[in-house]
């Protein structure tokens, strides 16, 4: 016995996986404690650019916080390596990153 049809052509199926995919997008973004994305085009210039740099400012720190979790994840002798050397830099230039956006005038 053949299955019944959950759409009704392929265009209402393409539409049924667009939508799929733009709530498992959503719902990525709210689990890494992101905004949603503004829509971005139908913003005037000033509030646009906050928007891009308020964006900006939290991926950032959500790529510290990740690194910095790495970090003291791993053991005291990794810690005293090159590689937690390299790593520590990084995470000092992304603070240094992160106040200097604060440190950005409002618009």
């Amino acid at each position: 016995m053949p299955q019944q049809r959950q759409h009704a052509d392929a265009a209402a199926k393409q539409r049924a996986y667009r939508g799929r995919q733009a709530q498992a997008r959503r719902e990525e973004l709210q689990v890494r404690g992101l905004p949603p994305a503004p829509p971005i085009p139908a913003l005037p210039s000033r509030a646009r650019w906050s928007a891009l740099l308020d964006r900006a400012q939290l991926s950032l720190a959500l790529a510290r916080d990740e690194m910095q979790a790495y970090y003291d994840d791993r053991s005291e002798a990794w810690q005293e390596g090159e590689r937690a050397a390299a790593l520590q830099e990084r995470l000092d230039t992304l603070g240094q990153l992160l106040d200097d956006l604060d440190a950005l005038p409002p618009f």
